[in-house]
């Protein structure tokens, strides 16, 4: 299995299985990256109410690419930063994943 890097630190990220899908967790930065449908598929579940993908790391000196620098971890393009909510969050435009830094995910779920 291939891990994804960061596109904040530039770790390797780690699969989380939560239900039937898997995201990619950063436990360096908290950093969290959702392939295309599973924000969806993450709001349809009670992940905040389980304690689930709470931030449990805060080491902002591990990132080394800032906002507007970030490349999609699946396909290597610049991602694009996107309001959503009041929540700034980086998208690849050509795959549609998502990458959340810490709290962005439960700031979007409130």
């Amino acid at each position: 299995m291939k891990h994804l890097l960061c596109p904040a630190c530039q770790e390797k990220m780690r699969p989380v299985e939560i239900g039937t899908i898997t995201i990619d967790e950063c436990r360096f930065c908290d950093g969290l990256w959702l392939d295309r449908d599973e924000p969806e598929q993450l709001a349809k579940m009670d992940i905040l109410g389980q304690h689930l993908l709470q931030p449990m790391t805060f080491d902002d000196s591990r990132k080394v690419k800032r906002d507007g620098e970030r490349v999609c971890p699946r396909c290597v393009d610049q991602l694009r930063e996107y309001r959503h909510h009041d929540v700034t969050v980086d998208i690849c435009p050509k795959c549609r994943g998502m990458f959340l830094d810490r709290w962005e995910l439960q700031e979007l779920f409130k």
